[in-house]
């Protein structure tokens, strides 16, 4: 093989390995039901607070995992440049596990601060009602 031939098949697995393969993952997941969502995002947090983020455009829902067990699900739409949680009183309950359990105050207040952390990180913050 030529050296051409080389660095042409080197740049189709770059740009296969970095741009293609990452866009038909994200593609998978936004379809998926939302309980085998959970599971993978259970799976991926890191640390004892998590945020991930699944946008579908103008709308989507903001997860929060605590430990990699509870996770609140704040759905929001954008409204002037920031994300808008539809959810009315989302942080009455836990969404996962399934029983649902309400948030004591010391959750309440890890995910206040969790929360301001978020919003200072990122360009588009989240708001609430």
């Amino acid at each position: 093989m030529s050296a051409i031939q080389i660095v042409i098949i080197v740049a189709v697995i770059l740009v296969l390995g970095i741009i293609v393969f990452p866009l038909i993952n994200r593609h998978q997941f936004r379809n998926l039901p939302p309980d085998q969502q959970v599971r993978i995002i259970m799976k991926e947090a890191k640390g004892l607070a998590y945020f991930k983020n699944v946008s579908k455009g103008s709308e989507g829902v903001l997860y929060f995992v605590k430990n990699k067990r509870k996770i609140l699900a704040f759905t929001w739409v954008l409204a002037d440049g920031k994300m808008l949680c539809t959810r009315e009183n989302p942080f009455e309950r836990w969404d996962y596990p399934e029983e649902r359990e309400p948030l004591n105050e010391d959750e309440f207040k890890q995910l206040m601060e969790e929360l301001e952390k978020f919003n200072k990180k990122n360009p588009v913050k989240i708001v609430f009602k």
